[in-house]
């Protein structure tokens, strides 16, 4: 039952993490929400991770400790953003959407990771996946950080 229930935090906590991200990404609001957000889906995984482990196939076992590194580094990110983030009326910096940007890509990644694992697909596949949502996140970001950070031109000029 426990189990269960972490994964619920789990699962609601880093949907809730995205949306607010999204938010965040562009003006740097909501910032406080979006990290607490990032840690209650962190620590709730490891919780569900370690009273899984036993009963978990070596194969999700190993995706799932990936998925708690990334966890760690998406907290991490999600703090260096918070001290980024821009002042109000100000664009946000490439750095702060940087950040914002890899949890988000971090985010949708796992998410279609563990749905692939979940459907039974093989561990290739699952990789191929991850990495397919990756290098298209990374396209993604590129060009909403260019669109995010450039400075408007005068009007009438």
């Amino acid at each position: 039952m426990a189990h269960i229930v972490l994964i619920i935090i789990h699962a609601a906590s880093a949907t809730l993490a995205l949306v607010l991200g999204l938010v965040a990404i562009r003006r740097g609001r909501l910032v406080l929400g979006y990290l607490v957000s990032l840690a209650a889906m962190e620590l709730s995984l490891l919780g569900a991770v370690a009273l899984g482990w036993p009963q978990g196939p070596p194969a999700a076992n190993l995706v799932f400790s990936g998925l708690l590194v990334l966890g760690a580094v998406m907290c991490w990110r999600g703090w260096m953003a918070a001290r980024r983030r821009p002042r109000a009326g100000e664009r946000p910096s490439p750095s702060s959407v940087g950040h914002v940007g890899f949890t988000l890509v971090s985010l949708v990644d796992a998410f279609v990771v563990v749905s692939v694992l979940r459907a039974g697909a093989p561990v290739g596949l699952v990789v191929a996946a991850g990495v397919a949502i990756g290098v298209g996140g990374h396209v993604v970001l590129t060009a909403a950080a260019a669109r995010l950070t450039a400075t408007p031109a005068p009007v009438g000029r």
